[in-house]
């Protein structure tokens, strides 16, 4: 037998147990770079919560809608939208009403922290929430808005601003929805807060490009 395979035999025998979990964690550690550098980046996210049924083609129309309001805010080259979606059941006479809406509800507990700011929501969401202070008001972002367009002074109806009665997708989420955006949440770090303060300035730019968006230019 070589020296080298001696040594081997050896060190195998020595550390056998070593070199295994030395080399799981390495693969762990590996595959987590991967998927971090692999991991798809958004410039703004936006979340529905509601009944309405969003088919393949109409989602795809609602992300398409959603970048002729934003912008390649991280400025990677790629204009990218997270548009989700939370069901709600608004029809008491749903059976699975109870179920679902217990577990919106318990998704939107922590949406305070949650990466979405503009939200989408049925008129019955946003009432459980209206009174926490957690939206921004409204006319303080714009200030001349119609009249009939505010639900209250932090919602507005979505689908009587001129956006959603001017593209696809967006002009068929129901007219109970409100349009909305939550405050930047707080940090005692100053890192996290500047960089929370560059999410929030992005998805406020895009909700002023929602809402002063006129059918005539």
């Amino acid at each position: 037998m070589s020296k080298f395979l001696k040594w081997l035999d050896n060190y195998w025998y020595h550390y056998k147990w070593h070199t295994i979990i030395v080399s799981f964690f390495l693969l762990i550690g590996t595959i987590s770079m991967v998927q971090i550098f692999n991991r798809e980046t958004y410039d703004a996210y936006v979340m529905y919560v509601g009944d309405a049924v969003i088919p393949d083609t109409q989602y795809y129309d609602i992300m398409q809608s959603l970048k002729e309001v934003s912008s390649d805010y991280d400025e990677n080259k790629e204009h990218n939208i997270n548009f989700s979606k939370t069901a709600f059941i608004t029809d008491p006479e749903n059976k699975m009403a109870s179920s679902i809406n217990a577990s919106a509800i318990q998704y939107l507990s922590n949406l305070v922290v949650q990466p979405y700011y503009i939200y989408l929501m049925d008129e019955e969401v946003y009432k459980l929430y209206k009174d926490s202070d957690i939206f921004v008001p409204i006319s303080e972002i714009v200030s001349d808005l119609p009249a009939d367009w505010y639900y209250d002074d932090t919602a507005v109806y979505f689908d009587r601003t001129d956006y959603a009665n001017s593209f696809p997708g967006v002009d068929n989420l129901g007219e109970n929805t409100l349009l909305v955006i939550k405050i930047m949440p707080y940090s005692s770090s100053k890192r996290v807060m500047e960089r929370e303060r560059g999410y929030y300035d992005d998805h406020l730019d895009m909700l002023k490009n929602i809402l002063s968006y006129r059918k005539n230019g």
